[in-house]
């Protein structure tokens, strides 16, 4: 079907992006659309919509947070800070919400599926436990759909039960890339004392 002199506007596009994103691909339709416009004038609408589609995507901070494997990291470890402030919601935007994701935390329970996940860091929230937890030593192996960070997690300043808590144990973080960004599939500590007699 004839879509008008400005299709090639189109098929130049699709060769430079590769429509990971949906927003991309809504406003490719939206191109579609006005390349029906006669010569010059089809393909500057064209170019302007593709522009803009592009610039918005690329501007997206919830998207851009996981665009790379150390930020997804540090947004996990964020997350963990505000679980222990007395807010789990930031983990919703850092995990993948499909059924096979995991979490065997320092309460030595092994928790499958988001559905589970999200209960237990909405446990731990409750337990406002407040303080810190650093992810230090961290070590990064990347591959062009999963990658793993290893770090030993240091909580200071914790109150578990109203007695101070120092914690201190091994993590290993697994990340799936969904789209053009990391997600957290399992994440595996050591147990620690005062969080397994919560359980």
């Amino acid at each position: 079907m004839p879509i008008g002199p400005g299709a090639g506007v189109v098929a130049s596009i699709a060769g430079m992006h590769p429509f990971r994103s949906p927003v991309l691909l809504a406003g490719s339709l939206l191109i579609v659309a006005v390349v029906g416009l006669p010569g010059c004038a089809g393909r500057m609408a064209a170019a302007r919509i593709a522009h803009r589609v592009a610039e918005g995507n690329q501007s997206d901070p919830a998207a851009a947070q996981y665009r790379t494997l150390m930020a997804a990291n540090n947004a996990f470890y964020a997350a963990i800070n505000q679980v222990c402030a007395g807010d789990a919601a930031p983990m919703s935007a850092v995990w993948s919400h499909e059924n096979d994701v995991s979490d065997f935390g320092p309460d030595g329970q092994m928790h499958l599926g988001w559905n589970a996940v999200d209960a237990q860091f909405r446990k731990e929230a409750a337990m406002k436990m407040g303080g810190t937890v650093a992810c230090e030593g961290l070590r990064v192996v990347e591959g062009p759909d999963y990658g793993i960070t290893t770090c030993t997690e240091v909580g200071r300043g914790m109150m578990i039960d109203g007695k101070p808590a120092e914690l201190r144990f091994r993590s290993t973080n697994v990340f799936r890339k969904e789209g053009d960004c990391w997600r957290m599939v399992h994440h595996h500590t050591d147990r620690a004392a005062p969080m397994e007699a919560k359980r």
